[in-house]
């Protein structure tokens, strides 16, 4: 268990990154549930460079291509920067507050193998098909908009799922971090092996839809009601009791 504040933080990652280094365990993604942490915990390895000459002078390369799309000022945009200097060292950030063309270069750059270590948020495993050798937990915790609670099986399931690359790694490494904390070994069992929560379509039919299809030749309401989410339960309950 660790407890402390930046520099314990800043410590316990180059300690794990130094030794996931040592046994061929990366590139990494640090999952972190707030777009400041990511911030800070990259910003906080200085110290730390993971990229050899070669590497180094094909991310210039690309990173010249790439952000010749932006106007000269933009160019140096203190994201633009600070970004640019940390996957020269083979580090990456991933989050909603990162400008878009920053999130395409990094994730380029990420599968192709040249950046080692990812801090993101949970947006990064969402939808995006990266995976990483080792996946690490910066906490078993997260805001949902109203309070901090524990993981949901689903959610420790989509990021945890990133661990292992399909046709190079026999196995995937996932790593928690247990910073003030030790859980409870229930909780452990319920986060990794519960039953993900059933998914609620929030698909609700207006009277201004109505009308807009009933504008539509091309689609009627029923075919529209068909398609929705929300019906796709009860189609697939009918075929199971069904003749």
């Amino acid at each position: 268990m660790h407890q402390g504040g930046p520099g314990q933080d800043r410590g316990i990652y180059l300690s794990l990154l130094a030794s996931l280094r040592s046994r061929a365990q990366l590139p990494v993604v640090v999952f972190t549930f707030s777009r400041g942490r990511c911030d800070e915990q990259a910003s906080g390895l200085s110290s730390l460079d993971l990229t050899t000459s070669s590497e180094k002078s094909e991310i210039h390369l690309f990173l010249q291509r790439c952000l010749a799309r932006l106007r000269g000022s933009d160019r140096q945009l203190p994201q633009v920067l600070h970004m640019s200097e940390l996957l020269r060292r083979g580090l990456g950030v991933h989050h909603s507050g990162i400008l878009p063309i920053l999130k395409e270069i990094v994730e380029m750059l990420f599968s192709r193998g040249l950046v080692k270590v990812l801090f993101a948020t949970e947006t990064f495993a969402m939808g995006v098909n990266m995976p990483a050798r080792t996946v690490v937990f910066d906490s078993m915790r997260k805001h949902d908009g109203a309070t901090f609670r524990d993981l949901l099986p689903g959610e420790y399931v989509q990021m945890a799922g990133r661990a292992g690359r399909r046709g190079l790694d026999p196995t995937g490494t996932v790593i928690l971090l247990c910073k003030g904390r030790v859980p409870e070994m229930a909780d452990l069992h319920r986060m990794m092996l519960g039953k993900p929560s059933q998914l609620q379509s929030q698909f609700r039919l207006t009277y201004t839809m109505i009308l807009n299809l009933l504008r539509v030749d091309a689609l009627r309401v029923e075919d529209m009601m068909k398609r929705s989410f929300s019906e796709f339960p009860s189609r697939k309950d009918s075929k199971v009791s069904g003749p």
